[in-house]
């Protein structure tokens, strides 16, 4: 069984009050014993840090890679090698949440996430899961030198940026959408201990040829879709369809922060929807550190997103960064 732990990451000093929402989120909807966040940086300067600190359920880790790496033997000195050539943090955040699940298992979340119901299920009933999301360029593509999958590829993405501008576009995106391929997404990633699905994740990071090592995604999305495709799926590893996790997925995310979208809140979650990824890399990225609690609670009524977190801050207690 996957241990009751929700594991999150973070690299830097500055921590947006939307992360905080995320590990609130999962605290009290995501059915966790424990919320932990393995932060690398000192984040006391943070003007969230003393919400964080006060915050029932919520844990803080100071992260130390050479410790972590450590305690996987042979193969960690080897991890770490490669992780102290790495600048990026999405890349360094990769090799981290592999490791991590691998030494303690757990549930590993992105702090661009929203937890709308318990993901107990799954621990119970499965050693691995994660999700897949309607993409472009899933690795299979991205790495393709056919002429007719690239123009296909690139046909997709045209009505694919015509929903995302369009009003209520995810309407007509999920439409499409069975044409689309799904492709493995790391931002929601649940493991038992030493179990040998993330073990291969970790071997192949060793193996791969160092030029690739620093290839965006290379450690990422695109790494567990090929381990996913070439294990096969033993029967304990689940791969939830996209509705679960990624219910309006890249570039149609962009609909979360949409005038009016709070009305629709219902269609845009889907019933089966644990987890809500809205892909703070894409397109929303600057609107983010905007998003503060008085923000969030004025803007409730209006944009989707704004009303999944309006109850975390709600119960803020730290007087806003002004």
């Amino acid at each position: 069984m996957i241990p009751s732990t929700a594991h999150f990451i973070w690299f830097g000093t500055s921590f947006p009050w939307l992360h905080v929402a995320a590990l609130r989120s999962a605290s009290a909807r995501g059915g966790f014993e424990r919320v932990i966040l393995h932060h690398t940086d000192e984040l006391t300067s943070s003007p969230y840090w003393p919400e964080l600190e006060n915050a029932p359920g919520i844990e803080l880790h100071r992260l130390n890679p050479a410790d972590l790496f450590a305690r996987l033997g042979t193969r960690g000195q080897a991890l770490y090698a490669l992780f102290s050539q790495l600048n990026q943090p999405a890349a360094r955040a990769n090799m981290v949440r592999a490791a991590l699940l691998y030494s303690e298992g757990g549930v590993y979340l992105d702090t661009d996430t929203i937890t709308v119901q318990p993901l107990t299920s799954l621990r119970m009933n499965f050693g691995v899961f994660f999700g897949e999301e309607h993409v472009v360029l899933p690795a299979a593509v991205a790495q393709s030198l056919n002429p007719i999958i690239r123009l296909n590829a690139l046909r997709q993405d045209a009505m694919r940026d015509v929903c995302r501008r369009l009003p209520r576009g995810w309407r007509t995106f999920r439409r499409l959408a069975p044409a689309y391929p799904v492709a493995a997404n790391n931002a929601v990633l649940g493991s038992e201990p030493k179990h040998p699905f993330i073990g291969e994740m970790l071997d192949r990071m060793i193996a791969m040829p160092p030029k690739r090592q620093l290839v965006r995604y290379a450690l990422g999305t695109h790494l567990l879709q090929e381990v996913a495709r070439d294990l096969r799926h033993g029967e304990d590893v689940y791969v939830a369809p996209p509705a679960v996790f990624y219910p309006l997925g890249p570039e149609i995310s962009q609909h979360w922060f949409r005038a009016g979208s709070a009305a629709h809140l219902e269609e845009l979650l889907q019933p089966s929807t644990l987890v809500v990824h809205w892909y703070a890399s894409v397109r929303t990225k600057t609107l983010v550190p905007q998003l503060v609690p008085r923000t969030v609670q004025a803007r409730s009524s209006d944009w989707a997103l704004c009303a999944l977190a309006a109850s975390y801050a709600d119960q803020s207690t730290r007087q806003e960064h002004k």
